[in-house]
């Protein structure tokens, strides 16, 4: 299975994408299939050339979470379904899929803990009003 993904260049904390077209079981720095754009995340730009990625779409390649949102910021799977696509200039600078779990899951946690922490005075109440009855 195609998959079209990320690939990892630039130095240490300087972060640097590839979009690629990838084998689903090759590893982050194997050999591509094709190349599609690129992605600086630190600079929130996108380069994508169009005609490779319909073209890797229209054979059934799959896309990761992440592609799929730059695809989707940059109107791309807006034009590949038939539809006029725009470019959304702050999609990058705000939100991530990744960012967007993180949240998620910790907003999660402290509701897990505060439920917990609720439920523990309430069971030594009752234990403290049985041993007053005693």
């Amino acid at each position: 299975m195609v998959k079209l993904r990320l690939t990892r260049l630039g130095k240490k904390k300087q972060p640097f994408y590839r979009i690629v077209a990838m084998n689903s079981t090759t590893g982050r720095q194997g050999q591509a299939l094709g190349y599609i754009g690129t992605y600086n995340p630190l600079h929130s730009s996108v380069d994508i050339n169009e005609e490779n990625a319909l073209l890797w779409l229209n054979r059934g390649a799959e896309m990761t979470e992440t592609v799929e949102a730059l695809f989707r910021s940059q109107g791309l799977l807006a034009r590949w379904k038939g539809l006029e696509g725009n470019v959304k200039e702050n999609a990058l600078t705000t939100d991530k899929p990744k960012r967007r779990r993180k949240l998620a899951a910790a907003a999660a946690a402290p509701a897990s803990e505060a439920k917990a922490s609720t439920e523990a005075p309430a069971e030594e109440a009752s234990e403290e009003t049985s041993g007053e009855s005693e």
